[in-house]
């Protein structure tokens, strides 16, 4: 009889495919790992809450400061009407404005530096420099500038706490380039937007190949109303050119240029 093969089967190993058996070691390990990132998650959402708390109520105890002492909220107000105004215009330098605001204006009719004024306009007066500069916070602008004389008005202390008396200014305008009728045109541009300037005379410059406007301060007094001349006329203040001739008895001499 033919002798029967007997077939052993062996014992393979384990799969490696088999899912491994997680120890307790490593379970307790993501376990603590899974408390500590909950922990600094709570307490990252505790910091921010109490940063906000703590903002909101810095900011309002600094409203109750300011809600208590009327002159704090003055002062506060003062020197954002002056940062405004200051990067409109170059400001006298070595002092500090008084501040006036325009509350009714019915008692300033009739004078020429307020005819252009509002209701909540500010008025801010350099008494050294003797300057007054018309501010228009709505529409953030420079409404009209001009040299003044302080004196006492009841009824325009009433309206401004401060009177202003507007002086006008002579200014000279000379053409400085070769296109006709500019001194004219800028005469009627400046006594819309500038009207306190009075235009005594116009002519021609020496040269007539300027490139840029240039306003001239003659007297040194009106660097305030310079400023803002070149500014609406987008020019520059500057010295009296070379070879340009100084006109006697004017404030200002406005040397046209070629418009950009």
């Amino acid at each position: 009889m033919p002798t029967k093969k007997t077939v052993h089967k062996e014992k393979h190993a384990e799969s490696i495919f088999d899912a491994p058996v997680v120890s307790k070691e490593l379970h307790k390990e993501l376990k603590l790992s899974k408390k500590l990132i909950l922990i600094l998650g709570t307490v990252l959402t505790l910091c921010v809450i109490v940063g906000f708390c703590l903002y909101y109520y810095l900011q309002y105890q600094q409203n109750q400061k300011v809600l208590k002492n009327p002159l704090l909220a003055s002062e506060m107000e003062q020197e954002k009407v002056v940062s405004n105004v200051s990067q409109l215009t170059q400001l006298p330098q070595g002092e500090q404005p008084t501040i006036a605001k325009v509350s009714d204006i019915t008692k300033l009719q009739g004078q020429q530096f307020f005819q252009h004024a509002k209701n909540g306009d500010y008025v801010l007066i350099y008494s050294k420099a003797k300057e007054a500069i018309l501010y228009d916070p709505d529409g953030n602008k420079i409404v009209q500038v001009g040299p003044i004389s302080l004196n006492q008005s009841s009824s325009q202390q009433a309206a401004l706490g401060a009177q202003t008396t507007p002086q006008q200014i002579s200014a000279v305008i000379e053409n400085g380039t070769t296109i006709a009728g500019l001194a004219k045109k800028t005469e009627v541009q400046l006594a819309t937007s500038l009207p306190v300037i009075t235009v005594v005379s116009e002519g021609n410059a020496v040269k007539q190949d300027y490139t840029q406007t240039i306003v001239v301060d003659l007297t040194g007094k009106n660097a305030a109303v310079a400023s803002h001349l070149a500014s609406v006329l987008k020019g520059i203040v500057g010295p009296l050119p070379s070879g340009e001739v100084k006109p006697a008895g004017a404030d200002i001499l406005i040397i046209l240029g070629n418009p950009q």
